[in-house]
């Protein structure tokens, strides 16, 4: 499993384990997104409480943070980083990625302070304040946009590798976006 970040010496990291979604709208291609402060954005989920199955940690974090419950939930990606937090201090996380749909809203908002916001992954694929994070959007935008794939095959035919980091992630999407026509 890919590891996100690096460990500083003579830190006790703590370990979370998290379940994130990439909420989809289809009909405007655009994804949600949670902020609680001004340009602090992160993907909608969080963490594991004591002996939940991981798909429990993410529909209950979900409906914390919009009211909402899930529909078409399909397991995406697993990373690992090592990370601070403000609330939690420095994490050892392990997150699974899923992709969904908002499906049926069944309360109001838990988590008060949070915002969702309908975003183009494109415009906030650098925005989103975890790198592990970011690293999975921009994973998420090279497997949904076909042209952008399409592509990318061009881009390794010319002898170039996309790279598994988020360096080579985004140098294949700045391609992607200079060659699409």
């Amino acid at each position: 499993m890919l590891r996100i970040g690096s460990k500083k010496d003579g830190i006790q990291y703590k370990k979370r384990i998290c379940a994130y979604a990439i909420i989809e709208r289809i009909k405007d291609k655009k994804i949600a997104i949670a902020t609680d402060k001004s340009d602090i954005y992160f993907l909608l989920g969080g963490g594991r409480e004591k002996d939940e199955l991981i798909e429990e940690t993410l529909k209950r974090e979900i409906i914390e943070e919009t009211g909402y419950s899930l529909t078409d939930v399909k397991f995406f990606d697993k990373i690992n980083s090592w990370c601070y937090n403000a609330k939690y201090g420095y994490l050892d996380v392990e997150a699974t990625i899923y992709i969904a749909k908002f499906d049926k809203k069944i309360l109001a908002p838990i988590e008060k302070d949070h915002r969702i916001l309908w975003v183009s992954p494109l415009e906030y694929k650098d925005k989103l304040y975890h790198e592990y994070q970011r690293y999975i959007l921009n994973k998420y935008i090279l497997a949904t946009n076909t042209a952008t794939r399409e592509v990318l095959i061009g881009y390794e035919k010319n002898n170039q590798i996309v790279e598994n980091s988020e360096k080579g992630i985004e140098k294949a999407i700045k391609f992607a976006i200079a060659n699409k026509n």
